[in-house]
């Protein structure tokens, strides 16, 4: 099994949307915190997502997914006033596909999920992940099939053939696994983390050795061994690509319940 599919076997992934909207200058949403990762798709038009720390530009065809799972305000401009998401489900119920918000200016259509992750593992996976990324139109270019899980998504998304929220759920996992290896392309920027990890083949190995056999008691000694490193040598990597020591790794995965 190579490295990403072993890690991502641990995390019993599930994707699913909040909602598609069709919405109409101004407008805002409050979306809260919680353990899972919200991404937004701007199908057409253009809007600004706020979190506590940065303020992003989104256009038609940009994808953005928060990590870390704070909370933040989707807005069709910076000072556009914004109300929570669960009262702006309950004011305008989905017809035809979307949630529709009526009003005099701009439109905008959006596609809102999250990525969620069953146990402790999971969920901490996914805060070893970049906090925020996002995929604007030039990065998005050079990305051929995640451009098309893209369009699939918005079209499902805002479909009612039968099972439209099921392939829905179905390709937001697909999603994630795409938006993962665009990171993985994107070393520089990438953070600390597992993923950095993989992004080396000799701790890729390593991680896939610790993911797969996780009760083991791996000694430093043994995984630098494994990979063809010295044991100074491979434990200095690890800690500077994944941001702990290969014995703290192998603690927390042993914490995990089965």
């Amino acid at each position: 099994m190579e490295p990403l599919s072993a890690v991502l076997r641990g995390m019993r992934l599930k994707g699913s949307i909040y909602a598609a909207w069709e919405l109409r200058a101004p407008w805002g949403m409050d979306l809260p915190e919680g353990p899972f990762a919200s991404f937004h798709l701007v199908e057409r038009g253009r809007c600004v997502l706020r979190t506590a720390s940065e303020l992003i530009h989104l256009e038609a065809g940009e994808l953005v997914v928060l990590f870390d799972g704070q909370a933040h305000q989707l807005l069709s401009s910076r000072e556009a006033p914004a109300v929570s998401l669960a009262q702006l489900i309950a004011r305008h119920p989905r017809v035809d596909g979307a949630h529709q918000v009526p009003g005099a200016g701009e439109p905008i259509r959006l596609v809102c999920g999250k990525f969620a992750a069953e146990g402790a593992q999971g969920s901490r996976m996914l805060r070893g992940l970049p906090r925020v990324v996002h995929l604007g139109r030039t990065k998005l270019a050079a990305l051929p099939a995640l451009r098309a899980l893209l369009e699939s998504l918005a079209h499902e998304a805002a479909s009612s053939a039968p099972g439209a929220d099921t392939a829905a759920a179905r390709i937001t996992e697909a999603l994630f696994i795409q938006v993962l290896r665009a990171l993985l392309l994107d070393t520089e920027r990438t953070p600390p983390g597992w993923l950095a990890g993989l992004s080396e083949p000799r701790l890729a190995e390593a991680l896939q050795h610790l993911h797969l056999d996780p009760a083991r008691s791996w000694s430093v000694g043994a995984l630098a061994e494994r990979v063809g490193m010295s044991r100074t040598r491979f434990a200095l990597l690890f800690q500077q690509r994944v941001g702990q020591t290969p014995s703290a790794f192998r603690k927390a995965l042993n914490s995990y319940p089965a």
